[in-house]
């Protein structure tokens, strides 16, 4: 099972949008996808039609009191299956930073998964904490939305900056542009130009769209409700790029 984790630092960049249409685009490719919201707002675990997540103590899973693999839900989707986001969720880091390997509770909360699916995709809430140092040691593949501004650009640096200085040398960062407008002189300048962080970005990069944003309206991923809008094609392509 191959993990990939949509974190960066900076909320308001595309993390859930990416996450929920590239699980997608995976499941449609034949893959098996668990897609784990690690995020208290349970925004992707909602697009994906859960209304009433169950309750999850992050003290009893991070313990192992309280089996992960009992909270999965189906989707309508075939073969995409979701770990809802809850509330609890907020008490990772203290969780997390009390354990007694802390670096390496993700991982061993992820690793029974590998019998059923083939791809886990880990929705991630902005910040840095434990949680997000055990992030980065599991994933195989961490991918970080940048918006095309300095600002973006900036947490984009201290995300890499972080990988240097826990030394998680597991962790290949690969960044991509995403809510690009290119009304914009400087989106346009920064993806034609892109600064040496983003020299081997994906070629693939997500607009901003109003067909993300009816992701609400619809509850689904773009592909279900658009298929042939830019954005479905956008995130098929950045999908082909990474698989």
């Amino acid at each position: 099972m191959k993990t990939w984790a949509i974190y960066s630092l900076k909320g308001g960049v595309g993390k859930t949008a990416a996450a929920v249409n590239l699980a997608c685009e995976a499941a449609l490719d034949g893959r098996h996808v668990l897609l784990w919201d690690l995020d208290p707002q349970g925004a992707a675990s909602w697009y994906l039609g859960v209304d009433d997540p169950p309750e999850m103590s992050a003290k009893r899973i991070v313990s192992g009191k309280a089996p992960l693999g009992r909270y999965v839900q189906h989707t309508d989707q075939e073969r995409l299956d979701v770990l809802p986001g809850d509330r609890g969720y907020r008490h990772w880091d203290a969780q997390i930073h009390a354990a007694k390997q802390p670096r390496k509770v993700i991982e061993a909360l992820i690793e029974p998964f590998s019998e059923s699916y083939s791809l886990m995709i880990l929705d991630c809430p902005p910040g840095i904490g434990s949680l997000a140092t055990a992030v980065l040691r599991a994933a195989d593949r961490v991918l970080v939305p940048v918006v095309p501004t300095p600002l973006s650009l900036r947490a984009l640096d201290e995300v890499l900056e972080h990988v240097e200085d826990k030394k998680v040398g597991k962790t290949r960062v690969l960044p991509f542009f995403s809510m690009a407008d290119r009304r914009r002189r400087m989106h346009r300048e920064m993806i034609e130009a892109p600064p040496d962080t983003l020299k081997k970005a994906p070629e693939t990069f997500i607009d901003y769209s109003t067909h993300v944003e009816q992701m609400g309206v619809h509850r689904a991923p773009v592909r279900r409700f658009s298929p042939r809008s830019r954005a479905a094609a956008q995130y098929r392509a950045l999908y082909r790029e990474l698989r």
